[in-house]
């Protein structure tokens, strides 16, 4: 009977909803560390030929 398989898939699934919102913040805080630290350690060169100082 493939439907009491079905139930057990939701039940898993309504269990997990609790733990998505903090699931989602968490991997978005990470991304945005990650790109924070990605930006800071390696600058990129055609970024800073393109946008670079001017000095009066």
């Amino acid at each position: 009977m493939w439907f009491t398989k079905m139930h057990d898939v939701l039940a898993f699934l309504s269990h997990l909803s609790e733990y998505l919102p903090a699931i989602l913040v968490t991997a978005g805080v990470a991304v945005l560390i990650g790109c924070a630290v990605g930006c800071a350690c390696s600058p990129c060169k055609e970024k800073d030929e393109i946008f670079h100082r001017e000095v009066y």
